[in-house]
């Protein structure tokens, strides 16, 4: 037998023991409290009396309800007394999934799923209306660094328009609290999915009503969700590695789950309760960042495997728009204690709205496929947003 077929039954061996070994417990995507062991830090804990007694009774949206953060969303806002909760995604599946979810495991919830895409003006505007909201949760998005790199148009046409169509449906059914789901990737962006973001965080920021708030929450990576490393570097190991990264130095802020919802539904609760800070942009304390050879290496032990041993680790290189490292405040930022575990942003400048004219011209670049285009301009604008107000592109 060759010595490589051999190595890989070795392997294929001791995997089958250590699944059977209740003594090891590996993370589980289906629960989020097992990716615990691969942080650094104690999870942090948030106010769950307070946030029982915000959310009991009140009727609330997500947009992306089938999604890693979305599915999440709706069963905490559920646990705490949701009187109802409207899930609204535009995959069949993600949303026949989650329904089934809802239905088996919190028998009882009033819940309605909808089939409708945040590009759809008409149909969101109707389905908020219908629902009467009084939280929206937006967490419908393209996430994921090299896909949206390919795909420059569709995602300014989601991220960036599709925010903007989701606060038009929010003005027009009076939301009263708007909640956008924001990413690390947003501060310094080097990523076209780090500079729409940013853009629909400037949208969401400054487009607030007197009827309604609205506010952003920053997190960092999360562990488990769909696309994330462990699930990538658990097929790995479990086909006898290699496991690949981009670069030994890389590093990034890591969560769990449960963690960032709890800090998106604290957040949301801050932000509802100074009117005076109708705009509020929000993280979490989450330590120090990780390398991500660090989190292979514990994934790996985890199994009862030898990192560089039985499970090589090879390195392919940054990918565009990646970093080596992520930051959660920008230059032009500063944070402030708010809560345990939870800081307010704040930019010391003006925050002024983009003009209508200069969005109308991003979205008929992208609409018109103009990839290069849309994606230089999407970054020129993020750029003025990052300086002094004055410098904001003129019409």
């Amino acid at each position: 037998m060759a010595q490589s077929s051999y190595r890989l039954l070795r392997l294929l061996a001791r995997l089958a023991l250590t699944k059977t070994n209740s003594g090891i417990h590996l993370p589980d995507p289906s629960d989020p409290q097992s990716f615990n062991a691969l942080l650094h830090r104690p999870p942090v804990a948030l106010d769950t009396p307070a946030l029982k007694s915000f959310y009991a009774g009140k009727r609330v949206l997500v947009t992306g309800a089938g999604g890693s953060i979305g599915s999440e969303i709706v069963k905490q806002v559920l646990g705490l007394g949701a009187a109802h909760v409207t899930l609204l995604d535009h995959s069949e599946l993600a949303l026949y999934e989650i329904d089934r979810a809802i239905r088996e495991n919190l028998p009882g919830s009033d819940t309605k799923p909808v089939l409708c895409s945040i590009r759809s003006p008409e149909r969101l505007e109707a389905v908020f209306v219908a629902q009467k909201p009084d939280v929206v949760f937006h967490a419908a998005a393209l996430k994921h660094v090299p896909m949206v790199e390919l795909n420059p148009s569709e995602s300014v046409l989601t991220n960036v328009r599709g925010t903007q169509y989701v606060i038009d449906a929010a003005k027009a059914a009076r939301v009263k609290q708007l909640v956008l789901i924001s990413s690390d990737k947003a501060v310094a962006p080097s990523s076209l999915m780090g500079a729409t973001k940013r853009l629909a965080e400037h949208l969401i920021r400054t487009q607030i009503s007197d009827t309604h708030q609205a506010c952003v929450v920053r997190f960092g990576n999360v562990l488990g969700s769909t696309g994330s490393v462990v699930p990538l570097f658990k097929s790995q190991i479990e086909r006898g590695g290699p496991i690949t990264l981009t670069d030994a130095k890389a590093e990034r802020y890591f969560m769990t789950i449960s963690e960032a919802v709890m800090l998106v539904l604290t957040a949301a609760m801050a932000n509802a309760g100074t009117p005076e800070h109708k705009s509020g942009l929000y993280i979490l304390e989450m330590g120090q960042p990780i390398k991500i050879r660090d989190l292979a290496e514990r994934l790996i032990s985890l199994y009862g495997l030898k990192p560089g041993e039985d499970i090589e680790i090879t390195y392919t290189g940054l990918r565009e728009g990646e970093k080596i490292t992520e930051a959660l405040v920008d230059d032009n930022e500063v944070r402030r204690p708010l809560l345990p575990g939870l800081f307010e942003v704040v930019n010391p400048e003006t925050v002024r709205p983009l003009s209508a004219k200069i969005m109308q011209k991003l979205y008929d670049l992208a609409q018109e496929g103009h990839d290069d285009q849309a994606k230089t301009m999407t970054f020129d604008m993020v750029r003025s947003l990052r300086t002094q107000p004055q410098s904001i592109p003129a019409e």
